[in-house]
């Protein structure tokens, strides 16, 4: 899960057990769901690991080998493991036996493409893991780059675990979205924040437990999200890698709120393969029944590996930026060195698995075949390596009529300058989410694109909040109870974007006598009754007096 794992799902045409060489996949026997969504089976899931966003080979931390079996049961806590189909065929039994208590299992994914995909194996891990009496969370990992693309994924996600016994939180993991390749590249912390909440919020109106899976770096400080906003309504499940790690290390030293914690990728389970991300909750639960016995998917099928995947090739490979090279085709297998670009190695293989067979001082080890090329002369750019999401932009860019230049391409950063139209700003840089980048006095900032322009306003361009009304104004609101968002300050002749609920925020830019508010929603302008809002303050010293 923090790792990205990144092997091959194929068909179950063998029961050859070659594990550093091979591929997992499990069969499914229930493919659809009762959303739009499509999922994955057999005869599509091959093609689909190019999609899957843990595929990403970039590690922020190195956790430290612990062993199950070593561990200690204390009171108020629980041992845990994370597992998807990249583990392969997990027996459940010796991981209950080892001392693990819950399993945090991942039932889906959003594609790269925007398709909503099954784990191949969700549904023999669950039913093993339930079978062996390892109490069973789930997690879904989300690319979504609207709260409505994480409604449907938390819709889906219901659906898909109705029939199990889900006695642990059912967890929005969104990772990987620095890499400039994902979909969610560029996408701010508020709106990515604003995707969590509406997962968050949905899986506990149906009755399961909500959490937020993320590690220590992104949520310190609200360096990624809004923090405070998840915390204080949700549960936390935080991923960081001490050197002495668990029960050595109590806790973590993140300074927020955390429910779970995961202390290490490389844990020794017995009945997994290879290493394991371990975590402690520091709570236990009892089992639950399933909401919906009935649509319980009926028995799944043991994963198969095979190593028909690979095709032969004969070439002469770098790196357009250094990457890992693997002692097995996974992110879950050890790193046993690295290539730097203008260092070349003899490839011997493509897989359709994503990743390439080379040759290393005799041996065979592999890397994401993404990460690498023939090109001799390649160089890597600036952005060569996950970067902020932006594209080499220039040219001299003012203010429509005014706007704040912030430290970080989100509304919730330190304002660094505010500009008006007829002043000047040399623009490096554009974002497909909305955002510029700019030099300002020697230092990096950035601005909404849609509140810059080339050029001195004329009488066609006047100020926005002269123009109409709306003095300026700003702070982040969200509604007392819940209020409709909608495309013009009127009830007649508008129409409803969104109805923000309690909780879920807009940022504020203006306010009107006539009792209307000017806000910014999703990248819009919308407008609301300022009687129906409540500001972020308000609603934090509400939350801090009921607690």
């Amino acid at each position: 899960m923090k790792k990205y794992k990144y092997l091959k799902k194929l068909l179950c045409l063998t029961a050859a057990f070659i594990l550093t060489v091979s591929a997992v996949g499990c069969e499914e026997k229930d493919t659809e769901s009762n959303t739009s969504a499509l999922t994955s089976s057999p005869a599509n899931s091959e093609h689909t690991d190019a999609l899957d966003p843990e595929n990403i080979d970039f590690n922020t931390e190195s956790g430290t080998a612990v062993k199950a079996e070593e561990l200690e049961i204390k009171k108020g806590k629980a041992n845990g493991v994370d597992v998807s189909k990249w583990q392969g065929k997990i027996d459940w039994a010796k991981v209950k036996k080892s001392g693990i208590d819950f399993a945090i299992i991942r039932i889906g994914f959003r594609g790269e493409n925007g398709v909503i995909y099954k784990d191949d194996c969700a549904d023999y891990n669950i039913q093993q893991a339930d079978k062996a009496g390892v109490l069973v969370g789930v997690y879904f990992f989300s690319t979504a780059t609207t709260a409505a693309e994480a409604f449907e994924e938390a819709e889906w996600t219901v659906s898909a675990v109705a029939g199990y016994p889900i006695s642990y939180p059912v967890v929005y993991d969104c990772e990987g979205f620095k890499n400039s390749e994902s979909r969610m590249y560029g996408i701010p912390n508020a709106q990515r924040t604003d995707n969590a909440l509406a997962f968050l919020r949905y899986v506990e109106q149906n009755g399961y437990e909500g959490m937020l899976y993320s590690a220590k770096s992104e949520l310190d400080n609200s360096l990624y999200w809004d923090t405070p906003r998840i915390e204080n309504s949700y549960s936390v499940w935080v991923a960081r890698y001490p050197d002495v790690p668990y029960p050595q290390t109590a806790t973590p030293d993140y300074g927020g709120k955390y429910d779970m914690w995961q202390y290490t990728d490389k844990g020794t389970v017995s009945g997994i393969s290879g290493n394991a991300d371990m975590s402690v909750s520091y709570f236990t639960r009892q089992k639950k029944a399933a909401k919906n016995p009935d649509a319980r998917p009926k028995e799944a099928k043991a994963p198969t590996v095979s190593d028909n995947i690979y095709t032969a090739v004969s070439d002469k490979v770098t790196a357009k930026i250094e990457t890992n090279l693997r002692d097995a085709a996974t992110t879950k297998s050890n790193i046993v060195g690295t290539l730097k670009n203008g260092e070349f190695l003899k490839r011997t293989a493509t897989g359709s698995n994503g990743w390439s067979k080379l040759e290393l001082n005799g041996k065979t080890v592999y890397a994401i075949t993404s990460y690498l090329t023939t090109d001799k002369s390649y160089k890597p750019t600036e952005n060569s390596s996950a970067s902020d999401g932006f594209s080499p932009a220039d040219g001299e860019v003012t203010a429509k009529s005014e706007t704040n230049l912030r430290a970080e391409p989100n509304t919730n950063s330190e304002i660094v300058a505010t500009i008006k139209n007829g002043e000047f700003v040399t623009r490096i840089g554009v974002s497909p989410i909305g955002w510029t980048k700019v030099t300002y006095n020697g230092r990096t900032a950035y601005a909404k694109t849609s509140l810059l322009t080339t050029e001195v306003n004329s009488t066609s361009s006047k100020s926005e909040s002269v123009s109409d009304g709306f003095s300026p104004a700003s702070g982040r609101v969200t509604a007392k109870t819940e209020t409709n968002l909608r495309t013009a300050p009127s009830t007649q002749n508008s129409e409803v974007v969104y109805t923000l609920k309690k909780g879920e925020f807009a940022e504020l830019i203006g306010k009107h006598s006539n009792g209307w508010a000017k806000l910014t929603f999703n990248g819009q302008t919308v407008y609301a009754v300022s009687s129906y809002l409540l500001l972020e303050v308000d609603y934090n010293s509400q939350n801090e007096a009921a607690n």
